[in-house]
């Protein structure tokens, strides 16, 4: 079900902005897109984590399981005290049928867990600038990978 295009889906309730790149994330335009931005895309990583981003290439990279019981709040809190905080927007992919859209960093922080429901599989957010980025796996592991401190004591 399209995001972008359909205002009753139920990621609009957590959004207070969202913009279209104009760029198609399917068929490599992702890819290609975190490319451009200097990520490091589909590397040996993929074989490991099912991961868009080439963490092998990626200097400072950070990884912790996400998944667990009344995570919620405390991977907000953990969210608003790392570097992504001090970043006005985020750029991510989420359906398919939509183009890369550029959302709130606010919005993101306060309501992960929903993007996280509402992306296909997994999920990739990156700053506007590609300076700091960060993963959630497409895969049984539930790993959140990201270039900086998310969660304390996780560098990989």
């Amino acid at each position: 079900m399209s995001i972008f295009n359909n205002k009753k889906h139920f990621l609009h309730q957590y959004i207070s902005y969202i913009e279209s790149t104009g760029i198609d994330g399917k068929n490599g335009g992702f890819n290609q897109f975190l490319s451009e931005l200097g990520i490091s895309t589909i590397g040996t990583y993929w074989d490991f984590d099912h991961s868009v981003i080439d963490w092998n290439n990626t200097k400072n990279h950070h990884q912790f399981y996400f998944d667990y019981i009344d995570n919620n709040a405390e991977i907000t809190n953990f969210l608003k005290n790392s570097d992504l905080s001090n970043s006005g927007f985020l750029f991510t992919w989420l359906d398919w049928n939509d183009p890369i859209i550029k959302i709130k960093t606010i919005d993101f922080i306060e309501n992960w867990e929903a993007f996280y429901r509402a992306s296909v599989e997994g999920m990739v957010l990156t700053t506007t600038d590609g300076k700091f980025y960060l993963e959630f796996t497409n895969d049984w592991k539930y790993h959140l990978n990201s270039n900086f401190e998310i969660k304390s004591n996780t560098s990989k």
